[in-house]
Parts: structure tokens; sequence; C-alpha cells
């Protein structure tokens, strides 16, 4: 069936729930991002001052192609979510070969008479949705700047620790070694998953102090409305067992933290942090490796290090994907009345 229409859906989140984890379950490659618990999430701690525009692209028989959570600030429309707390965006659909949902998207938002910017940011390089929605935009009378906002490396993981030491560079794995017997020559040391609600709540002030204590820039960006973003979102995913919420220990003392979401086979580091007196011990990059270890040993076929081109990324193998911002201005004379 061919889409025809894209329609904005004056509705809840949840009137189109089972449409939304339908195209979750068929997507390819889906990330923590796209899933609607976590969309909600944000919307309700940032979006009070935003228009919530949920657009829907559909076939000829009324099943749902394509959807595009989207939010409207003044006379811009954008994804949801910000990039301080979103790492990636894209439109939620199970067939990223064709174009007519993205010819449909944009039709849509042509017709919004006050809007006469569109800003989407955090596209991974890969997505065909750059090419798409360009040709769709500029075929509309837009003006259509894609930009290289940042890296997000990551690691594709072998079958066994092994394989991946060995897939290292001579010295990266030859230091990474080195570190990990320091390690355990300083106590007794020890890494805990946590992934129930009840354990991450518990736990979860902890995460944060080792955030804060991390360095200056973390302190100041774990404000507290970002912090209570942080804790809700966690436990909300962990009802969904896609939270992942690990602490390195030394002789019983939290001294590392990382905060994670899992989605299909790829574990995504969300956050971390650790506490700057056990820095000679690297322990903020260990607590990495070892979760590393950990999702070898689960099965998980991808680590992703996440926004941003911190040097213990590529220590530990990261390989850099690419994330691009697309955004469209109307032409003169272009303005929907």
């Amino acid at each position: 069936m061919t889409c025809c229409s894209a329609g904005v859906e004056q509705a809840t989140f949840e009137d189109i729930a089972g449409q939304w984890q339908h195209l979750i379950d068929g997507c390819s490659a889906p990330t923590f991002f796209d899933k609607q618990t976590w969309q909600r999430t944000w919307w309700s701690e940032f979006g009070e001052n935003s228009e919530l525009k949920l657009l829907v692209a559909r076939s000829d028989s009324g099943d749902v192609k394509m959807i595009a959570p989207m939010m409207i600030e003044g006379g811009e429309i954008s994804f949801i979510g910000s990039t301080d707390l979103v790492d990636y965006h894209d439109f939620l659909t199970q067939d990223r070969t064709r174009s007519e949902s993205i010819r449909a998207i944009v039709r849509a938002i042509g017709d919004m008479p006050a809007i006469d910017r569109i800003n989407l940011e955090s596209i991974p390089g890969n997505s065909a949705t750059i090419s798409q929605f360009r040709e769709a935009a500029e075929n509309s009378g837009w003006n259509v700047e894609i930009r290289r906002e940042d890296v997000a490396p990551r690691l594709e993981l072998p079958a066994t620790w092994d394989e991946y030491l060995m897939g290292l560079r001579k010295k990266d794995r030859h230091e990474l070694r080195r570190k990990l017997r320091r390690l355990e020559a300083g106590g007794d040391v020890q890494q805990t998953e946590l992934t129930q609600p009840d354990q991450i709540d518990a736990a979860f002030d902890d995460f944060v102090q080792l955030h804060r204590m991390s360095s200056v820039d973390k302190a100041e960006f774990m404000t507290p409305e970002r912090e209570r973003f942080f804790r809700k979102v966690a436990l909300a995913m962990a009802r969904e067992y896609s939270t992942r919420l690990c602490f390195l220990e030394i002789d019983g003392e939290k001294v590392a933290t990382s905060l994670s979401f899992v989605c299909q086979d790829v574990r995504y580091l969300y956050n971390s942090g650790y506490n700057p007196a056990h820095s000679r011990l690297s322990v903020g990059l260990l607590n990495h490796a070892l979760a590393i270890k950990s999702s070898i040993e689960q099965g998980i076929k991808i680590f992703d290090f996440m926004r941003g081109d911190e040097s213990y990324k590529y220590h530990l193998g990261g390989v850099d994907r690419e994330l691009f911002t697309l955004t469209a201005t109307r032409q003169p004379g272009e303005r929907a009345y």
C-alpha cells in the first residue's frame, strides 16, 4: 500500500501507543530514544513551553507507516527533546528505503502557517532521512542546510572478551590490561549491575553524587530538573527491562558509575561519573571496560558510547559515527496561509 497522506494527531501519547509499539517492534534499528516511554517522560518534564505535534503518515488502507514525534516552539518545529539529553533523533518507521512517508510529513509541516523553520537535530549519518527529507523539502520550496553536528563512537562486540581485547590497538590493549591488574591490586573489586526499579531507585542518589563530583562541567549539568528527569526515565525504562545502572566498588565503596539503556542488541552508555580521589586507578574507564565485558557475556552486539569524542571511547575501541543537523527555512513567498 502506498502512503498518501499525513495528519496531525490531536491526541495524547496513549491514543497511538499501540501503533507506536508496533513500529518499534518492526524497526530494524530503533534506539531507546525512540521508545514512547522516553518521549513521554521527556515531554512531561520539559514540554510545558512547547506545543506537541505527533505527525502520523498512513498508507491508503490506514496503516501507520511513520510517526514523527515533534514539537513546536515559536515558528520552529523540531523533534521532541533537545541535544543536552537526547543523542539520537529520527522518524519512527519500519521501512527507511521508501520516501513516501517523508514527503507526506513535509507536506503536513508545509500546511502549518505559523511554521517558518524546521530543525531536525542529531540524525545518525547512515539514516536515509537526511537525503529523503532534503529532497522532499527542497521540492516543496524550502531552503535546506545540512551540517555535521557531532560524532558518536560505537563498538561492534565480538563473541568473547579475549576477542575484544585482541581487537584493540596494541597500545590500548596493553594499557587496559595493565590498568585492570593495578585495579585488582588496589583492594576488593566488584562491579554490580542493577536492573530492577526498586534497586535502581535505592541507589540513584549514589549515581547522582558520583556524576556531580566527576567534574565542574558535570556538576553544572546535573541541575535539580535534570536529576529529576534522570531518575524518572531510569525507573520508567527499568520497568521495560531497559535500564542498566552500574557501580564499580573498591572495598565496598562505590567509586564509579554508569547509566546505560539497552534496546534490542545495543547497549547505550548514556552518562557516567566517578570519584576523582580514585582517578589514579582509572576507575571511570575501567567501569566502562567491565560494562563492555558484561555486555559481551549477555550477547549484546553493539556498545554505543554516544555523543562526544572523549578519548576513553577510542581507547576502548570506539569507532566514530557522525551526527547531522538538518534545518529548513521557507523561501520568500512560500509561507502557507
